[in-house]
């Protein structure tokens, strides 16, 4: 039994010789000049079949043969000539074939030395070995006949079914072509007639319709049909030829229009070509046209002549398309196909594309294979889940509302596949009866997927570490916070019970300043760790002296070191030798005072702190200092030093101070140190002490200021006679800022939002306001929409009055945000009344 790849390749090769065949009847009918038509058949026919020489024989009325046209392949010797009057007695069995209008075959000269002695004696001659010759009819009347000497017999065997058809053709044009001048047009317009209808006839079994398109210049198209083409339109015959071409363009697939019109080019400019397209025909719908045509030259007027035909060839290309939505459905699959017919019970293999794998018998009875691929190949403990999978009892009711179904399983080797039955896309979408079994090696992908789902458990694991260590962080940030908010309640309610002990009231303040400034403390950490983890951290490029920033540090905590009775020891004079750099000042300072606080916290009482720097490299235009601060505290563990730097880490919480920390500050020293370049180590030992090592890079500044620190101390801060405008949401914010002001002698107009903070200000006179206290998050319009509007305004006073911005967004990029919009300085939340007043001093008139 030939498989379906094999037929539909027998299919192709017979439709390509009938092709040919029909190419070569156009062809010869097209020709203006019969007898070139008839030679350049000759040639056509025997380069086709690889013969040696091909050859016209005609029978006179004295019953004589003589070769009249010939055609020899290169290094053949022409026999045209030696070959004269042959009577029919030299070749009595060949004429007695010919008048029955049979076709010979000789395969093997040998074959004929009996039956045919005559012949056989006249071929051997000739050295002929194989043969193939036809007779030449005229109205059943034999004319002569056209033979092949030594052709190749496999390729003449597809053509000898038409061989019949192109005698009698052949047989027309000779008797064209022998009528006398004089009555040859008016025989040949007969002749042409039943030609035509002989052809109408002959091709139209073959729904072959023979077609004439004539372009001529300032007149439509016009195309002439013969019956069958007028049937394959859907036209009646009595349609004229310009409406006749209108319904062809008009019924051509519109995605296929581009492909015909450049095929009619290339007829023009090769002498003939070929398409196949969809055509819309009104009876049958969508149908698939063959189309060859033969290009005319010399036609009148500068336009063209196209002859040609058009067969519906509907049924041979939907063949050809289902056996191309079999393979295209397994394309991607690069281990083995079969093909199961469910109704016949039925398997057979159509390729093997890796013969590394091969699977099973090439055919037999599909449950009994497709049972032992199950038994032979897949993993033992994996079988029972495979047999439901491999049962085809079920698989088609299975395959109803699925094109396929698969199943992922090892072999006994460990290598994994994937087992496929695959529905093809039949056009009529009903045929279930016939599908496909692939089988896939997907070992290379499963193990991805094997090793994706370990990661998978292993990040789910992370994840539930990560939310264990978050619930702590909440339960100790809850602790942590709601410790000084409850100190802050419980001093003012002291407060409250002694409102006539001045020194009680002083000693309630400080202490809620303390409690206010942790709780600050709390929310700054949360939000720097934020940032950084986000990526959103922009350093700075500002001028600084590290001398100054380091006593600055010292001084912010120096109050809770003097608590803990603790003795700090400053870097020694002479140091750092190069104090004035470029930087970021601000991330310096937090770095610092992150450590120095911990160092504090975990001290004991009476202990020492020692910061100390040297210069660990320097360039003529940079510097890299190494600073060391080192505490006589609690120390910590070898163990814990490893996770010393991650968030929320806290190795031993009930040995803090009062008030316990986020368990971020080591984190965020870490991941500033590692975004200004440097480097940072710990040393440590319990119950002995730390020391924290680390090293920051700077870029030195060409042009300091001042050499002496003490030449940087701000002035006095005198604010009284400034008419200030504040610009904030929020009523508490707004009134204590109001009292602290106007307390330090300025005048005060104060407004709820940006949209009326700008309409105060373009509305008043000039030189009203000396300056802008700007909030940045507020209602209907914010603080930044706000302050562009107004440097873009036309009130004499836009572009220089002074505009400050207050907000609880304290970020280096909020900071750059506020710059953006036109204001000259940031300050932030909580407002710190020194740095507010030496701010709004410094922009006093």
């Amino acid at each position: 039994m030939r498989t379906l790849e094999q037929e539909n390749q027998i299919l192709k090769t017979e439709l390509a010789a009938e092709r040919f065949m029909i190419d070569q009847i156009t062809k010869l009918n097209s020709s203006e000049i019969i007898t070139d038509g008839i030679q350049e058949m000759l040639g056509a026919l025997g380069a086709y079949v690889h013969a040696d020489r091909s050859y016209v024989f005609e029978i006179t009325d004295n019953y004589i043969t003589t070769n009249t046209y010939e055609w020899c392949a290169p290094g053949v010797i022409p026999q045209i000539d030696n070959l004269k009057g042959i009577t029919f007695d030299e070749m009595p069995h060949w004429i007695e074939i010919f008048l029955k209008g049979e076709t010979i075959l000789i395969d093997h000269l040998e074959d004929v030395r009996l039956s045919m002695p005559q012949e056989y004696e006249l071929l051997k001659m000739q050295n002929i070995r194989t043969l193939i010759a036809f007779p030449i009819s005229l109205h059943d009347h034999l004319i002569g006949f056209v033979g092949l000497d030594n052709p190749e017999m496999s390729r003449s065997r597809l053509i000898e079914r038409m061989l019949y058809l192109l005698g009698q053709h052949v047989g027309i044009a000779i008797d064209d072509y022998k009528k006398e001048r004089i009555r040859l047009e008016m025989a040949a317009a007969k002749s042409r007639q039943e030609y035509k209808r002989d052809m109408e006839n002959i091709l139209g079994g073959a729904q072959i319709g023979i077609w004439s398109i004539e372009m001529e210049h300032g007149k439509a198209p016009r195309m002439y049909a013969d019956r069958t083409m007028c049937e394959l339109l859907g036209v009646h015959p009595s349609i004229s030829p310009e409406d006749c071409y209108d319904v062809w363009f008009a019924g051509i697939s519109p995605n296929y229009v581009a492909a015909v019109l450049d095929n009619v080019d290339i007829v023009r400019r090769d002498g003939y070509s070929e398409i196949t397209y969809t055509w819309n025909h009104p009876a049958r719908g969508l149908i698939w046209v063959r189309c060859g045509g033969v290009f005319f030259h010399n036609y009148p007027d500068g336009g063209f002549l196209i002859r040609g035909y058009h067969q519906d060839v509907t049924a041979s290309i939907r063949s050809e398309l289902r056996y191309q939505s079999l393979t295209a459905a397994t394309s991607q699959i690069y281990y083995a196909i079969y093909t199961i017919d469910l109704k016949q019970d039925y398997m057979e293999q159509l390729s093997t594309a890796n013969a590394l794998f091969p699977l099973s018998d090439d055919k037999g009875v599909a449950s009994e294979k497709i049972g032992s691929i199950c038994k032979k190949y897949v993993r033992e403990d994996y079988q029972p889940k495979l047999q439901d999978f491999f049962d085809l009892s079920t698989l088609q009711e299975r395959l109803t509302h699925n094109r396929f179904v698969s199943r992922e399983y090892p072999d006994k080797d460990g290598l994994w596949k994937r087992a496929t039955f695959i529905v093809p896309e039949y056009e009529d979408g009903t045929d279930f009866s016939q599908i496909l079994y692939v089988t896939q090696v997907i070992d290379e992908y499963k193990q991805k997927e094997l090793a994706w789902q370990q990661e998978l458990v292993q990040a789910a694991d992370e994840a539930r570490r990560a939310n264990i260590a978050k619930s702590d962080f909440l339960s100790r940030m809850s602790h942590d916070i709601r410790t000084p908010i409850n100190g802050i309640m419980g001093l003012l309610d002291i407060e409250e019970l002694n409102p006539d002990s001045p020194e009680r009231l002083r000693e309630c303040h400080t202490r809620i300043r303390v409690c206010a400034s942790h709780l600050l403390g709390l929310i700054n950490d949360v939000l720097d760790m934020n940032k950084l983890e986000s990526g959103e951290l922009i350093l700075e490029k500002t001028p600084f002296d590290l001398r100054i920033l380091l006593k600055d540090c010292w001084t912010i905590l120096e109050f809770q070191a003097a608590k803990m009775e603790l003795t700090f020891e400053p870097i020694s004079a002479g140091s750092i030798t190069r104090p004035y750099v470029i930087g970021s000042p601000l991330h310096v300072r937090q770095i610092f005072t992150n450590i120095l606080s911990n160092a504090i916290k975990y001290n004991k009482r009476g202990g020492k702190i020692s910061v100390s720097a040297r210069a660990a490299a320097s360039t003529e235009d940079s510097v890299s200092y190494e600073f060391t601060i080192a505490d006589t505290g609690i120390g910590m563990s070898q163990e814990y030093l490893e996770h010393i730097f991650e968030p929320f880490s806290q190795e031993d919480p009930g040995a803090r101070t009062t008030y316990h920390g986020t368990g971020l500050g080591m984190s965020i020293v870490h991941r500033l140190v590692d975004s200004l370049g440097g480097t940072i180590r710990v040393e440590s030992e319990k119950n002995v002490g730390s020391r924290f090592i680390f090293t920051l890079p700077f870029q030195l500044d060409p042009s300091p200021k001042s050499q002496n620190p003490a030449e940087n101390e701000p002035p006095a801060a005198d604010i009284s006679g400034m008419h200030i405008l504040i610009v904030e949401d929020n009523e508490l914010n707004r009134e204590i800022a109001q009292y602290l002001l106007e307390d330090a002698g300025a005048t005060v107009t104060a407004v709820c939002d940006g949209l009326e903070g700008y309409q105060k200000f373009v509305s008043s006179p000039p030189e009203t306001f000396d300056l802008i206290l700007m909030d940045i998050m507020m209602p209907v319009m914010d603080g930044l929409e706000a302050a562009t509007k107004i440097r873009s305004c036309d009130h004499p006073d836009a572009l220089t009055i002074p505009i400050v911005a207050m907000s609880a967004n304290a970020f280096s990029d909020d900071v750059l945000a506020s710059k953006k919009a036109g204001m000259n300085e940031h300050l932030a939340k909580p407002l710190e009344l020194n740095k507010l007043m030496q701010v709004l001093a410094r922009f006093r008139m």
